[in-house]
Order: structure tokens, then sequence, then C-alpha cells
């Protein structure tokens, strides 16, 4: 496990993304030599068909509710800000790319240094 993955694990410790559920945050890493630069690149990276529709959004829309104080409560919003000031810092190319329509998987991704791709993933529930 890189040693910026372990990091991130300490990042979302505690932080549950509020959507119609509550979900945990998983940090993740792609394969070595893989990217997830485009919606194909990811989904092949992930061994899943490109048959499958995928949304993309940028990482301020996606975390835009979990950031304000008035949606998510004083700590949880701050513990956001503080991991998406954390994505920013340390991985370049952060996109969010979501498959699925009621149970949305969510996936968080950027490039680190040694353009290993990595991030976290989630599930969302939107009826």
């Amino acid at each position: 496990m890189s040693g910026l993955l372990s990091e991130l694990r300490q990042q979302v410790q505690g932080l549950l993304f509020i959507s119609e559920s509550e979900s945990l945050l998983e940090p993740f890493e792609l394969p070595m030599g893989t990217s997830a630069q485009t919606p194909s690149d990811f989904l092949s990276a992930q061994g899943l068909t490109s048959d499958q529709p995928v949304e993309q959004v940028t990482v301020p829309y996606f975390f835009r509710n979990m950031v304000r104080e008035d949606v998510a409560g004083a700590e949880l919003a701050q513990g956001f800000t503080a991991l998406v000031q954390w994505l920013e810092s340390n991985l370049q190319e952060l996109t969010v790319y979501r498959l699925g329509n009621v149970q949305v998987q969510a996936y968080v991704v950027g490039k680190a240094e040694n353009d290993q791709w990595l991030g976290l993933k989630t599930t969302l529930v939107e009826t």
C-alpha cells in the first residue's frame, strides 16, 4: 500500500457520504500502469465493460453538499473540506466518475506524482 493511500485512509476516518443513505468512503488504487484519464480508461482499469453509462463530474460539484455546514453539520463539513483540500494538494487530474442510476457507484480519482491513480469509492442512493 502506498504512503498516499495510507494518508487517504486517515483522511476519511469517521466520514460518511450522505445521499439518501450514509456510505463509507473507501480508498482504492488502480493497478500500476493503468489510467483513469478518460471514462473508458477508468472502466478498463476497473475491469468493467465500456457499455456501462458513466457520468463525469468535478470534485467541487461532487462534494458541494458535504462541505456545507447547513447541510452536513459543522463537524462533517469540516472533515469533508479537509478531505477536498488533501485531494487537491496530493492528486492531479482529479475527477469523479458516477456509474449507475439509483444505486450509484461513485469514484473520486486522481493521479499521484508517481503516476499511480488512486482515490475514493462510495455508493450513493438516488431515487
